[in-house]
């Protein structure tokens, strides 16, 4: 009988350990203090009932996309940091990880060096209020930086020390240019640095992922696409697409829309990694919230499976807004 009990438990803890490695590694973007033009102030008790709502649907890891610089202005810097500190102890409390996220919209092509005082300034406070927790929370330098490769270079290594001066110990994500592209990050030389993450975003086929979004412009005039592609269920291009990048990715769609396609351009940012021997998530991946449920779930299947293969940690963009998944939660169940 002891044998058998013993056998039994055994076998419990090997299918509890089998289930716990088959968990995707998901994390959910909470969004809307990035937007600085909606005018919405961080508040402190909104995001931590956002993350209650995540945390008890089984999401452990969550990404916080903070325009700072317009935040600083809106409140009192002690105060938002304070409130920083707060989210990032219930965090901590919940056994979660945060990764605070710096939206810049001024630093670019043009401007160039002129925002980056703002910037080290900026991080020098929130690396300071949250470096005593390490173990839950990373800094993601600044998202989607839109400069060229080389004058994003040279500003990383002025930002990064000024982190190190006051928090040795916090892991950094880096993205590269061009969107946090998988190709511009492919062509780097690793930063000569410790505790260092790269982060990528994947939105490809884009042309299904933004279908329908206003603010991109014609090339994504055309909606109803499905994924995978199917020939029979393909909307005529719209006509409004003619003459842009739409038209060229809706005559390549058919090559793009499958799992196979998406895998081998993952390949390429999971071969660099290799080669370089670092680690890399991807801080954002999603598809707009009007695309019918049952591609939108498929896709989201497919992503997933990819990064889970390579042991990618993702995170999903996003929890609330038009790429969120509030208005079907159901949508979980695919990831």
């Amino acid at each position: 009988m002891l044998r058998l009990i013993y056998t039994l438990l055994l076998l419990l803890m090997m299918v509890t350990a089998q289930a716990q490695n088959s968990k995707p590694n998901i994390g959910v973007n909470l969004t809307g203090y990035e937007r600085y033009w909606e005018g919405k102030t961080l508040n402190y008790k909104d995001i931590i009932d956002e993350i209650d709502e995540i945390h008890s649907r089984g999401i452990n890891d969550v990404r916080l996309p903070v325009s700072f610089e317009y935040q600083f202005k809106q409140e009192s810097e002690n105060r938002y940091l304070r409130d920083l500190r707060r989210i990032a102890k219930y965090i901590k409390k919940k056994n979660m990880t945060l990764i605070v996220c710096y939206f810049d919209h001024t630093i670019n092509k043009e401007t160039n060096f002129t925002n980056v005082n703002i910037i080290k300034n900026n991080w020098r406070l929130i690396s300071r209020a949250l470096r005593k927790y390490s173990n839950h929370v990373y800094y993601e330098l600044v998202n989607e930086p839109n400069l060229y490769p080389e004058q994003w270079d040279a500003v990383v290594p002025e930002i990064v020390s000024e982190i190190r001066a006051e928090d040795q110990d916090t892991k950094i994500l880096i993205g590269a240019t061009n969107y946090n592209s998988i190709y511009e990050l492919s062509r780097k030389k690793p930063f000569p640095f410790e505790n260092i993450i790269y982060v990528f975003h994947f939105y490809e086929p884009f042309i299904f992922t933004h279908q329908g979004a206003d603010w991109v412009g014609n090339q994504t005039k055309t909606i109803g696409i499905p994924y995978p592609y199917n020939p029979s269920k393909m909307p005529n291009m719209a006509p409004e697409a003619l003459g842009t990048p739409g038209e060229v990715n809706y005559n390549d769609y058919k090559d793009m829309a499958n799992k196979t396609s998406l895998s081998h351009k993952i390949d390429i940012i999971v071969n660099w990694a290799n080669q370089n021997n670092v680690d890399i998530w991807c801080t954002e991946f999603g598809a707009i919230n009007t695309i019918a449920p049952e591609y939108r779930c498929q896709y989201f299947k497919d992503i997933v499976d990819i990064f889970k293969s390579h042991n990618i940690k993702c995170y999903l963009w996003e929890y609330q807004g038009n790429f969120g998944i509030t208005d079907n939660i159901n949508i979980l169940d695919c990831l």
